[in-house]
């Protein structure tokens, strides 16, 4: 008896090139790492030859665009982390119906409860193929793997690198096996909202972005720093534990139970559970931080 013929390799950036891994079970090591490879270079060529050549032709404008470091840093937080994040939290928001009934339960407090606990509940949520998660889960490793390259270069701190590393291995557990694309949704796709946001306010900072800009944008910087605080707590202070308690959950009855499915991916699933823990305590301490800054700002504007 023949075995199933593997699709070709491919590019997977569209619902055509997504939908033949559907019948065909995970998705396969070569079209993943081609489609990696062409979102990295992709946001080398965003980054490079598109906001860098832009701010040289505006530096102009003001002094602090003069100095070819503070464009640099720009380049790299628009054309990079902000393009990643408004592309991955798009595909999450636009993939969110999947996840209807956890963002139901949530947002009703939990009044309008539908999550269904049992095998097949878990079983759905935790290997079921999804067009959506799959890409977002495509863009978002791209993505880390662009970022896990330029902490390096730029010497953001070894904190930086343990979380690009960290949310890196949970997606590629996401595509190949092929595990938690429902969640993946969110993880890698909604709660980026807050991240995009934030990689706007690292403009301000006075470490990981441009000196003195602050001076100059002080209400712009008041302003995104808001929004971020706000983004923040919805997607990372109250949904995100949300959201990680019904995964864990899934997990652990998942593991306890006599399926097939959890047997063959057990291993993922318990690497996914510690990814999700490092990359929560990380947020721990960078809310932390979020609510140093507000004092420290607050103090500034009253005294």
């Amino acid at each position: 008896m023949c075995k199933p013929s593997s699709p070709p390799m491919r590019v997977l950036l569209s619902k055509q090139s997504l939908s033949l891994s559907k019948d065909h079970g995970p998705l396969d090591m070569p079209s993943v790492s081609l489609t990696v490879a062409i979102v990295v270079l992709v946001l080398f060529a965003l980054e490079h030859l598109v906001v860098r050549p832009a701010l040289e032709n505006m530096k102009d404008l003001h002094p602090i665009l003069e100095i070819e470091i503070n464009r640099f840093i720009i380049a790299r937080h628009i054309g990079v982390s902000f393009v990643s994040c408004v592309a991955v939290s798009m595909v999450g928001l636009l993939g969110r119906q999947h996840m209807s009934d956890l963002l139901e339960s949530f947002f009703s407090f939990g009044k309008k409860n539908t999550m269904v606990l049992n095998r097949e509940g878990f079983e759905r949520r935790l290997f079921e193929f999804r067009q959506e998660g799959s890409l977002v889960l495509l863009l978002f490793l791209g993505y880390q793997m662009k970022n896990l390259y330029d902490s390096y270069v730029w010497d953001d701190g070894p904190e930086f690198i343990f979380h690009h590393v960290l949310a890196a291995t949970a997606a590629f557990g996401g595509l190949n096996p092929g595990c938690s694309q429902y969640y993946a949704i969110f993880y890698m796709g909604i709660s980026e909202i807050s991240t995009g946001v934030l990689v706007l306010l690292a403009n301000f900072d006075p470490d990981l972005g441009v000196q003195g800009l602050e001076d100059v944008l002080p209400i712009t910087r008041v302003v995104i720093g808001l929004v971020f605080v706000v983004a923040f707590i919805i997607c990372r202070t109250l949904l995100w534990p949300f959201t990680t308690y019904y995964f864990v959950n899934d997990v652990f009855n998942a593991v306890a139970s006599d399926s097939i499915l959890a047997k063959q991916h057990k291993k993922w699933l318990y690497i996914q559970v510690g990814t999700c823990a490092g990359l929560s305590v990380l947020q721990v301490l960078w809310l932390g931080q979020i609510f140093y800054t507000v004092y420290i700002e607050a103090a500034k504007l009253l005294g």
